[in-house]
């Protein structure tokens, strides 16, 4: 069965990702009806060129003769984003994969075979943000990509299909691409695109993130580059909150300031069974988790605890030999 192949690209190489995208067939068959330099809109005439050094969201469009569009290609150069839209994209899980992994990018959003019916539905989305497609059937990160993923032990205790490819490059299904009911493969990819996309409870971090940094209060020990977080019995540490957290973190990595630089964070639990209730949570997001235990000692309980994924059923028969 073909179905068209919609994804955003994201990297450094993003121009080389489209010019590589713009020689795929269905955009050499025949010149777009439409081409937008940013917000102004131009003649067809060399189009990959003139997209090519345009400034702002610039695109390529093939529409019928109802003017909706067939297929576009465009390349907005503030996200260093390429997006792809092919009716004639592919067959297999694997002619899939063997065409993305061929493009220069570091994160990939691959939006909805069933997009029309999901649109016509209402359905809620989550995604990547800044341009990039909302989820669909899947997503991946090479290199320097997965940086943006709280840990990637996330990549192994979602509700999802992971494969590992070569070029340190992840992949993530989100619903088996056999199913033909739009509402059935919803059902089963939404809990992923919540888990990896921009949600309280998702372990993707945007490249906004103002808004989440700052919150995260504690006792900072400077010679360890340690922010610790004392936790009272009974209360509860959210996931947004523990987002919050990976955010500082993140920021600390990518821009380190002058003083008070952050590289680990510790939630210390008064009561042990708060902590253990939190463990796993944490743990995923390469958080510290440590108690007070009984003697009124302080111990560490996430450096020897070693979950086994449980990937959903649907996933254990498409890995059945």
């Amino acid at each position: 069965m073909k179905h068209r192949l919609s994804t955003s690209l994201e990297g450094p190489d993003f121009r080389r990702c489209f010019e590589l995208a713009a020689q795929r067939p269905s955009f050499q068959a025949s010149q777009p009806n439409e081409v937008w330099l940013g917000l102004k809109e131009a003649t067809t005439n060399n189009w990959p060129q003139r997209l090519l050094s345009a400034t702002g969201k610039s695109s390529a469009m093939w529409v019928d003769n109802k003017w909706n569009a067939v297929q576009y290609l465009s390349i907005w150069d503030h996200c260093e984003l390429t997006s792809i839209d092919d009716p004639d994209g592919f067959t297999t899980l694997d002619d899939a994969l063997t065409q993305l992994t061929a493009l220069p990018f570091h994160t990939c959003a691959l939006a909805a075979i069933h997009f029309d019916a999901w649109v016509a539905a209402d359905y809620e989305t989550w995604g990547f943000s800044r341009g990039h497609m909302p989820h669909g059937w899947g997503c991946l990160f090479r290199g320097a990509g997965h940086d943006r993923l709280m840990s990637r032990r996330w990549l192994d205790f979602g509700p999802w299909r992971v494969l590992r490819l070569p070029n340190d490059t992840s992949f993530v299904q989100f619903h088996d691409l056999a199913i033909t009911d739009p509402a059935e493969a919803y059902a089963i990819a939404k809990l992923g695109h919540e888990r990896m996309g921009n949600s309280p409870h998702g372990g993707y971090l945007q490249h906004s993130l103002d808004v989440l940094l700052g919150h995260t209060k504690g006792l900072y020990f400077a010679e360890q580059h340690l922010l610790e977080v004392v936790v009272p019995p009974d209360a509860t540490v959210d996931q947004f909150d523990m987002l919050r957290a990976c955010a500082d973190r993140f920021q600390h990595r990518v821009a380190p300031p002058t003083t008070d630089r952050i590289d680990r964070i510790a939630y210390v639990f008064l009561d042990q069974a708060d902590a253990q209730r939190h463990l796993h949570e944490l743990w995923l997001r390469e958080l510290e988790c440590w108690c007070i235990n009984r003697n009124g000692a302080k111990v560490r309980l996430d450096a020897d605890y070693h979950p086994v994924p449980s990937p959903p059923a649907w996933v254990a028969r498409l890995e059945q030999p």
